[in-house]
């Protein structure tokens, strides 16, 4: 089992496959200290991609630099991509050391740098913090904890426009769900029973903070089957599981590219949901807020 420590480090065990990987990519090495250097770095990348993925992301480590027997050869590289981000790199600390070293190789087009130490037996491996900024060496003090790391992704899987075209692909973005896993039997049947030709559907669950209490509420996007010139899209409100109604005063709004509402609604006293319905253009982009109070969440989307 994996597990959060009180200083906020998460501890991975390092296990035969994940030494079975750093194995297969040390091969071929020009030297046993190179060698020794990608398989240190291998085990970093296990850790940070198990942790990533018990976050919700999608990663692509396969497809990474980290997994490419050239780049390894040539390059001190422990990247990891995060699908529809960019990449994380996962750079290994000796039980003893004080400080991270970042080797100016991957100074660039990195989302930020996680710092893992390996115990004397390699058998774990402990994410200790992250900064978004390189350096030769960082002590470890200096690092960013794990609880800022899980915002800071969050943060930026927000900032980038969700490609609904890409649904229609079957490629969707970490962190929006199959609505049963949100919602209710009884809100999954009422979702479902004003989607019309309506065949693609994902949710995902939305934050309001203190406005809402202990209250939480999932924003779900419904597409048709398959795209066309103009394309009709469904965006509703719902109460997460073990709910029944939204609060009242929920807004949900269609935001066009001039910041301009064209469409919103309120939730009143005992409504199950509250939905927008209307058609956007190929290439067009969006947002969708939802608000309370003084609060409000918005996502951006394009098509």
């Amino acid at each position: 089992m994996s597990k959060l420590t009180e200083n906020l480090t998460f501890a991975v065990p390092l296990s035969f496959e994940a030494h079975s990987i750093a194995q297969q990519c040390c091969k071929h090495q020009p030297s046993p200290q190179k060698a020794k250097q990608v398989y240190l770095n291998t085990l970093a990348v296990y850790a940070v991609d198990f942790y990533i993925r018990c976050l919700g992301f999608d990663t692509n480590w396969s497809q990474s630099d980290s997994r490419n027997p050239v780049m390894l050869k040539f390059m001190d590289v422990a990247d990891l991509d995060i699908k529809y981000l960019g990449k994380l790199e996962c750079r290994p600390v000796l039980p003893d050391a004080e400080v991270c070293h970042i080797p100016p190789d991957v100074w660039e087009n990195r989302l930020g740098y996680v710092a893992v130490r390996l115990n004397q037996s390699l058998k774990e491996a402990t994410l200790l913090g992250f900064t978004e900024n390189p350096a030769k060496e960082i002590h470890l003090s200096q690092l960013q904890s794990l609880e800022k790391f899980t915002d800071f992704l969050c943060q930026k899987r927000q900032s980038e426009p969700v490609n609904l075209r890409q649904w229609f692909s079957g490629i969707i973005e970490a962190g929006w769900q199959a609505i049963e896993q949100l919602l209710s039997l009884e809100k999954v049947e009422l979702a479902y029973m004003f989607r019309g030709a309506v065949n693609i559907t994902r949710g995902q669950q939305i934050d309001l903070g203190m406005e809402l209490g202990e209250q939480s509420l999932a924003l779900v996007v419904m597409l048709p089957p398959e795209p066309d010139s103009e394309v009709d899209i469904r965006v509703q409100v719902h109460p997460m599981k073990g709910q029944t109604f939204l609060p009242p005063g929920v807004k949900l709004m269609v935001i066009d590219e001039s910041g301009e509402i064209v469409l919103d609604t309120e939730s009143r006293e005992a409504d199950n949901f509250i939905q927008l319905h209307f058609s956007a253009e190929l290439e067009e982009r969006f947002t969708v807020a939802v608000a309370l109070g003084e609060t409000s969440v918005k996502q951006d989307f394009c098509l």
